[in-house]
């Protein structure tokens, strides 16, 4: 089956100076991804769509929030989502966080066909990660919802930016500990998608 490794004009950049290594990373996915059981199975235009291109605009937040310099950490990251589409197309330090030995293993053996040297894999507990690191950005596209992220971490005084993948009916108000916005964008050409946008408010 052929699919369209396209991308809205928000990432065509991204897209034209890393085609090769996306379109190499899309391809680990549909296949050792598949088979190793870091992804489930699903078509390769969902998964351009909804693994590459969706992770690519965690990207583009972090730029537009100009945090690139800021070290990223991906937890939860499975089969390496948003992480190294992320690193494919910066430079900046990602570390891919799971708790399980056997994705750690995969996810290093593609960071080293990938050849990307400022992207680390790491077995460790996320949870604790995020109460101990501060002044970095925090990816979460499946691991948690930004309302589990915001109560699991409402006692936290440290100072993070969080981006969480979300549906559109899942609204959170500010409050005086977390400034919530939510960030909608083309996946494709007439498909939106959100993400969570979560800032703890302690200076």
């Amino acid at each position: 089956m052929t699919y369209n490794p396209q991308i809205p004009k928000w990432g065509q950049e991204y897209l034209e100076k890393n085609n090769e290594k996306l379109v190499k990373y899309h391809k680990w996915l549909s296949t050792t991804g598949i088979k190793t059981g870091l992804i489930s199975k699903k078509t390769e235009q969902y998964i351009w769509d909804e693994f590459i291109v969706h992770s690519l605009y965690f990207y583009k937040i972090i730029e537009d929030l100009d945090l690139e310099n800021n070290a990223i950490f991906d937890l939860g990251t499975g089969g390496g989502i948003p992480g190294i589409p992320i690193s494919i197309v910066s430079n900046t330090k990602v570390t891919l966080i799971d708790n399980k030995k056997s994705r750690i293993f995969e996810l290093d053996r593609l960071i080293k066909i990938l050849k990307i040297d400022h992207i680390v894999a790491e077995e460790r507990d996320a949870i604790e990660l995020l109460n101990k690191q501060e002044n970095a950005v925090f990816t979460l596209r499946c691991y948690l919802s930004t309302s589990s992220l915001i109560k699991e971490f409402k006692k936290t005084h440290k100072i993070n930016t969080y981006l969480v993948s979300s549906k559109e009916k899942n609204r959170i108000k500010n409050n005086k500990k977390f400034h919530v916005k939510q960030e909608k964008f083309l996946i494709n050409n007439n498909d939106y998608r959100f993400i969570d946008v979560i800032t703890s408010m302690w200076k």
